[in-house]
C-alpha cells in the first residue's frame, strides 16, 4: 500500500474504529473539543459535499456530459492491460482515464476537484457513509436501521469506483454494502469533521 492511495479492504466497523481512534487522539492533543468528533460522513452530508455547491442536480459534480469528465476523475475507461485489445461494450468511457486500475489521491488536481474543493468525489473508490442503506431512498437526516439503537447492518457507499460503469459514479448513486464487515478492494472511505449523530453496527451481521 502506498501513503497516496485510497486505504481499501477495510470494513465499515474498522472505519468507525479508526475515526474513533482519530478522534480520541486530537481530543488528547487539544486540537478538537468534546462537541464535535471525526467520523464518517451521513449519506445527505456526502451527497451536498459531491455536488460542489453546485445549485442544480447535474449528473456529475461538474455537469450532465460524461465526455466533460475527461482528465476529471478514475473510472473504468478505454486503458487496455496487456495482451487485451478490446473492452467491455458500454461499461467504459471513450477516452484514458490515465490508469488500467485505482489512482492515486488528487491525481488529477484542480480540474478533478469540485467547487468545494475535495478531490475524487465520483470515481476511485466506493465511500462509505453512516447511514443503513433504505432501498426506497436517502434521507436529510442520518438514517438508521433500527432507531431506538442507532443502528446500521447494511451501510451505504456512494461514487462508484475505479472499475465501474461510468453512471454508478454519477452523484445520486448509491449502494447498500452487504454488512458491516465486508471490504472490498474498490471500498474506501472519506473522513469529515462534524457532530456527533452516533450509528451502532447490529452485531452478528455479514
Amino acid at each position: 500500500m502506498k501513503d497516496n492511495y485510497p486505504v481499501v479492504c477495510i470494513s465499515y466497523r474498522d472505519m468507525k474504529a479508526f475515526c474513533r481512534w482519530l478522534t480520541e487522539r486530537e481530543r488528547a492533543a487539544g486540537r478538537l473539543t468534546r462537541e464535535l468528533e471525526i467520523r464518517l460522513p451521513t449519506e445527505a452530508e456526502w451527497a451536498y459535499a459531491c455536488r460542489g455547491g453546485s445549485q442544480k442536480s447535474h449528473y456529475f459534480w461538474w455537469g450532465d456530459d460524461l465526455m466533460e469528465g475527461k482528465g476529471r476523475f478514475n473510472i473504468s475507461a478505454v486503458d487496455f492491460l496487456p495482451g487485451r485489445d478490446t473492452v467491455w461494450p458500454l461499461a467504459n468511457t471513450p477516452w484514458s482515464d490515465g490508469f488500467a486500475f485505482l489512482s492515486p489521491v488528487d491525481h488529477y488536481g484542480k480540474k478533478g476537484r469540485n467547487g468545494f474543493g475535495p478531490a475524487d468525489m465520483c470515481g476511485g473508490v466506493w465511500e462509505f457513509t453512516l447511514d443503513h442503506f433504505d432501498p426506497e431512498g436517502g434521507h436529510e437526516d442520518v438514517y438508521y436501521q433500527d432507531k431506538e439503537r442507532l443502528s446500521v447492518s447494511r451501510p451505504v457507499c456512494r461514487g462508484g469506483n475505479y472499475f465501474d460503469v461510468p453512471g454508478n459514479a454519477r452523484c445520486a448513486v448509491r449502494l447498500g454494502i452487504s454488512g458491516v464487515s465486508y471490504s472490498d478492494s474498490r471500498d474506501g472511505f472519506r473522513i469529515c469533521l462534524g457532530v456527533p449523530p452516533k450509528t451502532v453496527p447490529v452485531p452478528g451481521k455479514k
